[in-house]
C-alpha cells in the first residue's frame, strides 16, 4: 500500500535527498561485500538504506528496498565466497538478513502505525471544528484547518504562537482559574470571546481536555472551539423579542395568563400585580408560598367563584372557550367587575396543550350596562305612566320598531312584528288619509312629522293619539338619502277628554262672567232700554196730535212713526245682544266687522262710562276689519277690558278720565285692539301673573276675568298682553287674525 499523505505539523526531508543516500549506501555496502576481503557482517547496514527509504512514508518502496536489500546480500555472498563457505561466512550472512529482516518489519510497522495516525490526523483537519492543541505554556503545536476557517490565520502562521496573545482571549473567569480546573478536572468547557486575524470579534463555545503522559504529568490542552457568534447573536435577538414580548404583555391593559392543559396557572403578567399576585407565586416558587395554591379563590369574589369555578371545569372537559363575567379583588380591597376569557392551544391530534387567557376590567362598562337598564327600566316606566310610546322606521326598508308601551297603546301582543300595515288596521277609517299622508311625507323626506288621528280598539273605544317624528342625518356613504325616523306615539285620549271638559268648564265660566257682567251693567242695559221705550211713546204721542189736527200733519205723523220704529229696533238691539250675552251655548264663529263689534260692545257700557265719569275717545282704522269669530265671545273680550280699565280709573280724584279703544291693522295679517286707561297702572311684581287664573288686584275679584278673556284671544288664534305706557296707566292689547276670503287666500 502507497501512502503519501502530508499531515500537518509532521515534517519529512526531501525524498529525492532520501533516495539517493539510500541508494549510496546500499552501493557502498554491496562494493565492500563484494569485493573486499572484509570478513564482518557488512551487509547490516542495508538496514540503513530501508531506514532512509522508509523516513519517505512510502510503503511499497520500503518493501522494495529490502527485497533489494537480501538479494544484494545474497549475490555479494555468492560471489565472494566462491565455493568457500565457511561457518562464519555463512553466520556473517545470516546475521545480514535478518538485520535487513528485522528493519524491514519494524519500518513496515512504524509505517502503517504513522498511515493510521495520518488518517485521524486528517479526520480532524477534515471537521468543521476549530482544534487547536498547546502545551502548558499555551505554545499552539497544533492547528487544523477548521481553526484556519475561524480564526484566519493559517498552521503555519499560527504553529508556536501562544494561542492567547495571538487570538487576544477574553474569558468570563480568569485564566489561573480555568488552569486548575483543568488540573483537577481534566476539563473545562465554557464561552470565550476571540479577536480573528482581520480584527473582528468572535464567540465561541470552547471545551478543553487535558492530556498526561504515561507518568500523569500534564503535557498538551487539546481545544475544540465552536463558533457561536451567530447563535448568540440569535440568542440576544431572541431574548430581545421575548423582553419586547413581555413588555407588551405587561402593558396590555388586562390580566394576561396561561395554564396547563389541566388548568393550573403557570404564567402571569405585571397586571396581576394590582390583585395581589406576582409571577413569583405561580406554582409556589415564591418562599413560603404552598405549591398547589388556588390564586382564583384568593381574588374572586366568594359570590361569583363557584359559578366561575364549574364554568371554567366544563370548559376544561369540553375543550372550549371560556367566558365569564366576575368581580375581582384588588389590593385596595376594592371588588371590580371582569371578563375572564381563556382559549385552548391545540396540537396536530387536537388535544389541548394549554390555555391562554386574559381577565379584561369591564367595571365601567357594568356600571354602564346596570345605567342603561336601570335607565330602560325608568324610561318604560315614564312612558307606561304617561302613556307614551317610541316608535322608529327605516324608509328605505320599512323596517320599523317600537317599544313595549307603543305596543300597549295599539292593543297588540309584545312579541308581534311591527309595521305600517298593522297601524293603518287600527286606524279609525275616517282617519286613514292622515296615516297615509304621514307615509307619503316620510318617502319625501320631511324632515319633522306632526299629526293626531283617532285609533279604533278591537272593543270598539276610540283612542286619540299624537304622533310626532323626527328624521336622523343619513349616514355618510348611505347609498339611499331617505333617513330613518324616530318618533313618539302619545295616547292623548284621556287629554282630549280633559281639554273638552276644561273647555265645558270654560265655556261656563265664560258664560258666569257675562252673566255677572250683565248684572253689574243692569242699570245702564235698563237705562239703553227705557230711553228709547220713553222716546216711542212721546212719538207716538206726538204723531197723534198731528193726526188729531182739523187738517191732518201727515208729514210730522210719518215723522213721528220713524222715529218709533227706529227707537223700538234700538230697544231691540239692546235687548238682543243682552240675550245673547246671557245664553249659554257653545261657541259659533263667523265672519264680523270688528269696528262695528267693538262698536255694539261700547254702547252696552256707555252708561257705566258716564257713572264713572269716563271720556271715551275712539280711534277705529278706516280699513275694513274683518275677522272670523264668535261674536259674543269678543264682547265679553272688549266689555271685560273696558270695565277693568273704568274701575282702575274710579280711584282718581280729580282730572279727566280718559279711555281710548283703537283698533289697527298690522302688517302681518292681523288685527290689534287696544283697550288705554289713566289709572294706577301696572306693578312690575304683578305683570307676569295678570292674566294667570285666579289672580285679582281688585279687593272683591275672583281673579278669571283676565284668565278667560286670554283663553278666549287664544282659542281664536290671537294673543293678549299687557303694558304700562311711560305716560301711566295702563294698555292691555288683542290682537286677532284677520279674514281672508279664500279666493283672496288663493
Amino acid at each position: 500500500m502507497n501512502v503519501r499523505v502530508p499531515v500537518i505539523g509532521l515534517k519529512r526531508p526531501d525524498s529525492r535527498l532520501l533516495w539517493g543516500l539510500a541508494a549510496l549506501v546500499a552501493l557502498s555496502v554491496f562494493l565492500i561485500d563484494a569485493f573486499t576481503p572484509l570478513d564482518i557482517a557488512i551487509a547490516v547496514l542495508y538496514a540503513v538504506a530501508v531506514m532512509l527509504v522508509a523516513v519517505t512514508g512510502n510503503r511499497r518502496a520500503t518493501l522494495i528496498v529490502a527485497w533489494c536489500s537480501v538479494l544484494l546480500t545474497l549475490g555479494a555472498f555468492l560471489s565472494s565466497h566462491d565455493t568457500d563457505y565457511t561457518d562464519a561466512s555463512i553466520a556473517r550472512c545470516a546475521v545480514s538478513l535478518l538485520a535487513i529482516a528485522i528493519v524491514s518489519v519494524l519500518a513496515l510497522r512504524n509505517l502503517a502505525s504513522t498511515a493510521r495516525l495520518v488518517e485521524q490526523v486528517q479526520l480532524l483537519d477534515m471537521t468543521h471544528d476549530a482544534i487547536v492543541v498547546y502545551d502548558m505554556d499555551d505554545v499552539i503545536s497544533f492547528w487544523n484547518h477548521g481553526a484556519e476557517e475561524l480564526y484566519g490565520w493559517t498552521s503555519a502562521e499560527a504553529v508556536g504562537k501562544r494561542v492567547h496573545e495571538l487570538t487576544h482571549t477574553q474569558m468570563a473567569v480568569p485564566l489561573a482559574h480555568i488552569r486548575q480546573q483543568l488540573l483537577a478536572t481534566g476539563q473545562w468547557d465554557g464561552e470565550v470571546e476571540r479577536t480573528r486575524q482581520d480584527g473582528t470579534h468572535v464567540v465561541v463555545s470552547s471545551r478543553l481536555r487535558l492530556w498526561r503522559d504515561r507518568l500523569g504529568r500534564p503535557r498538551a490542552v487539546l481545544a475544540t472551539n465552536n463558533d457561536i457568534t451567530a447563535q448568540k447573536r440569535m440568542e440576544a435577538e431572541l431574548q430581545r423579542k421575548q423582553d419586547e414580548l413581555r413588555a407588551a404583555i405587561d402593558a396590555i391593559p388586562g390580566m394576561v395568563w396561561t395554564s396547563s392543559n389541566d388548568g393550573k396557572l403557570e404564567f402571569v403578567n405585571r397586571r396581576w400585580q394590582e390583585v395581589g399576585v406576582f409571577a413569583a407565586d405561580i406554582g409556589g416558587s415564591k418562599t413560603g408560598a404552598p405549591p398547589d395554591r388556588d390564586i382564583w379563590s384568593e381574588i374572586v369574589h366568594p359570590n361569583d367563584l363557584q359559578g366561575m369555578e364549574q364554568a371554567w371545569r366544563d370548559a376544561i372537559a369540553l375543550g372550549t372557550s371560556f367566558e365569564y363575567s366576575a368581580r375581582v379583588r384588588r389590593n385596595s380591597g376594592e371588588f371590580r367587575w371582569m371578563h375572564i376569557g381563556a382559549e385552548p392551544m391545540r396540537d396536530a391530534q387536537d388535544n389541548v396543550l394549554r390555555w391562554y387567557g386574559v381577565n379584561t376590567d369591564i367595571e365601567e362598562r357594568k356600571r354602564a350596562e346596570e345605567a342603561l337598564e336601570r335607565s330602560e327600566a325608568l324610561l318604560s316606566d315614564a312612558q307606561r305612566l304617561s302613556k307614551t310610546g317610541s316608535i322608529a322606521m327605516r324608509v328605505d326598508s320599512g323596517e320599523m320598531s317600537w317599544s313595549e308601551e307603543a305596543c300597549r297603546i295599539y292593543d297588540y301582543p309584545l312579541d308581534c312584528t311591527p309595521s305600517v300595515e298593522l297601524i293603518e288596521a287600527r286606524t279609525l277609517p275616517e282617519d286613514l288619509p292622515i296615516m297615509q299622508s304621514v307615509s307619503r311625507l316620510a318617502l319625501a323626506g320631511e324632515p319633522n312629522i306632526d299629526v293626531e288621528h283617532r285609533l279604533c280598539m278591537p272593543d270598539g273605544s276610540i283612542k286619540h293619539v299624537h304622533f310626532v317624528a323626527h328624521a336622523l342625518a343619513c349616514k355618510a356613504g348611505s347609498s339611499d338619502e331617505r333617513p330613518e325616523y324616530v318618533g313618539a306615539l302619545i295616547d292623548v285620549t284621556e287629554a282630549r277628554r280633559t281639554h273638552e271638559a276644561l273647555a265645558r268648564s270654560m265655556s261656563e265660566l265664560a258664560h258666569v262672567s257675562r252673566v255677572t257682567t250683565l248684572g253689574e251693567l243692569a242699570s245702564s242695559i235698563a237705562h239703553e232700554v227705557t230711553q228709547p221705550i220713553a222716546a216711542i211713546v212721546t212719538c207716538g204721542d206726538a204723531a197723534l196730535r198731528w193726526l188729531n189736527r182739523p187738517q191732518p200733519d201727515l208729514g210730522e205723523a210719518a215723522q213721528s212713526i220713524t222715529q218709533m220704529i227706529r227707537d223700538a229696533k234700538r230697544a231691540g238691539d239692546v235687548v238682543r245682544q243682552t240675550r245673547e250675552m246671557a245664553k249659554k251655548r257653545g261657541p259659533s264663529q263667523s265672519v264680523l266687522d270688528l269696528n262695528a263689534l267693538v262698536g255694539e260692545s261700547i254702547e252696552l257700557v256707555r252708561r257705566e262710562l258716564q257713572n264713572h265719569r269716563a271720556t271715551l275717545v275712539t280711534q277705529f282704522d278706516p280699513a275694513a276689519l274683518q275677522v272670523c269669530a264668535d261674536r259674543v265671545q269678543i264682547q265679553q273680550v272688549v266689555i271685560n277690558l273696558m270695565m277693568n280699565a273704568v274701575q282702575a280709573m274710579s280711584s282718581l280724584n280729580g282730572g279727566t278720565r280718559r279711555l281710548t279703544i283703537t283698533t289697527r291693522l298690522l302688517d302681518e295679517g292681523q288685527v290689534m285692539t287696544t283697550v288705554k286707561d289713566q289709572g294706577t297702572g301696572i306693578a312690575d311684581t304683578d305683570s307676569a301673573h295678570l292674566f294667570s287664573p285666579f289672580f285679582t288686584t281688585k279687593a272683591d275679584g275672583m281673579g278669571m276675568g283676565l284668565s278667560i278673556c286670554r283663553s278666549i284671544i287664544e282659542n281664536h288664534g290671537g294673543r293678549i298682553s299687557a303694558h304700562s305706557p311711560e305716560e301711566g296707566g295702563a294698555e292691555l292689547r288683542f290682537v286677532l287674525p284677520l279674514f281672508k276670503p279664500v279666493e283672496q287666500a288663493a
